[in-house]
């Protein structure tokens, strides 16, 4: 027997508004309300509500049968929740499906995991909240932003209480005479399952789908289901099949038939006798074959499955020691209001859009990123950081002119007469 797991991604960013360098406007201001709508919408028709309804059908079709494993992030939670409440409804429906299994990550999408281990924890812990109250699901598997994953993550996770946590199962990475095909375990935390992604089965579907010079182009789901079938050896028992959601009607369109496409290979594995679906946290109950050490930080993006795609040139590196840098003086103002925007501004996407990146990976870049260079992004970005700095600067001034302020009050009651305390009294009642 073969298990299937499918995991999708589904998020979306805050983007930006174009901010004047000088400009002191109110952090909450400093996102394009009208940008983050447009693609909203234009992404849940052709994504989210047909796949959100097509999921429906199958997951009420085959409750036994079918399994599907989500992570959504906090910030297309929100957005969800404030530009389509039906289609929250509907995901918030989904998510409480016994057979749909759910994901935590962090709560903006964030690159915490490399810079800040006490941010990570917070954001994780904000997410757990967010999941309980819509899904009234636990979950007991993580998966950081865009499967970005090492020993040392592996280890704040498995501190976190997670059993479980998602990984490309990259080639370099794999334990020698073994595929990517089976659970692992961290080489130090042994509570910790790792559960890989079948990269070349996974991209065939979100990749190379609609691609008609790539050879095995028209894909049918009986051509899937015959690569799986090989598959049948004793050699391989777990196939994660991970990817983003947006795969379905925005990165494959639905006239390329990729939603027919899923829909028949679920009817096809549920009914055969030697494949089947689980959820992640099943996935748990497998045997561990053997330790996974992953020494340096990998993902699932670009051809290189490492950082590059967010921190490969000096901009992205500075943008994002600019904004983490603002920790100490966010957390100081106490402000949940300040603290959400700062989020906002950490969401990975920003720095992807500054990767300067050529060929096949280079286009793939251009493809999801709203500006016209990633010198554009990294102006913007800069430009929004430093105002928000400004508001943050501002607002510490101003506890600080308040504290001066009872501080000298606070004097001035303590040196008061015990005639005047008694005016003071009489004058108050």
């Amino acid at each position: 027997m073969v298990a299937l797991c499918f995991y999708f991604q589904v998020h979306q960013p805050y983007r930006l508004r174009q901010v004047r360098l000088d400009e002191n406007a109110p952090a909450e201001s400093l996102f394009s309300d009208e940008k983050n709508r447009s693609v909203f919408h234009k992404v849940a028709e052709k994504c989210y509500w047909p796949m959100g309804k097509l999921l429906e059908h199958l997951l009420l079709k085959y409750p036994n049968d079918f399994r599907v494993s989500f992570s959504f992030s906090g910030t297309f939670l929100s957005q969800c929740k404030e530009y389509d409440p039906n289609l929250y409804a509907l995901y918030s429906f989904l998510g409480r499906l016994p057979n749909a299994h759910i994901i935590c990550e962090t709560s903006h999408h964030s690159l915490a995991a490399l810079r800040s281990p006490s941010e990570f924890r917070s954001q994780v812990a904000e997410q757990l909240v967010t999941l309980k109250e819509l899904f009234n699901k636990v979950p007991r598997v993580f998966r950081n932003t865009e499967l970005i994953y090492s020993d040392s993550i592996g280890t704040m996770v498995s501190q976190l209480g997670f059993e479980g946590c998602l990984l490309e199962g990259w080639d370099p990475w794999l334990p020698q005479g073994w595929n990517a095909h089976h659970i692992f375990k961290h080489p130090t935390q042994s509570g910790l399952r790792l559960l890989p992604k079948s990269y070349k089965l996974s991209d065939d579907m979100a990749f190379r789908f609609s691609d008609r010079n790539w050879a095995s182009w028209p894909l049918t789901a009986d051509r899937y289901v015959n690569w799986l079938e090989s598959l049948l050896d004793g050699k391989h028992e777990f196939i994660g099949l991970f990817m983003d959601y947006e795969t379905f009607g925005e990165h494959q369109w639905a006239d390329s038939g990729i939603f027919h496409f899923f829909e028949d290979l679920i009817h096809r594995v549920v009914s055969h006798p030697n494949l089947h679906f689980v959820g992640v946290e099943e996935a748990l109950n497998f045997e561990s074959r053997s330790t996974m050490s992953v020494p340096v930080p990998t993902s699932w993006a670009d051809t290189e499955r490492d950082l590059s795609a967010w921190l490969s040139n000096p901009l992205q590196e500075e943008a994002l020691d600019r904004i983490m840098a603002l920790e100490p003086l966010v957390n100081s103002l106490n402000s949940p209001v300040l603290k959400e925007q700062w989020r906002k501004l950490q969401t990975s996407d920003h720095f992807y859009y500054m990767c300067i990146k050529y060929s096949h990976d280079g286009d793939v870049h251009k493809y999801f990123s709203p500006y016209d260079s990633p010198y554009d992004a990294y102006l913007d970005h800069r430009s929004a950081v430093e105002a928000f700095e400004r508001v943050c600067l501002a607002s510490r001034d101003a506890q600080k002119t308040i504290m001066k302020q009872r501080e000298i009050e606070s004097v001035h009651l303590i040196n008061i007469t015990p005639s005047e305390s008694r005016e003071i009294k009489l004058s108050l009642s």
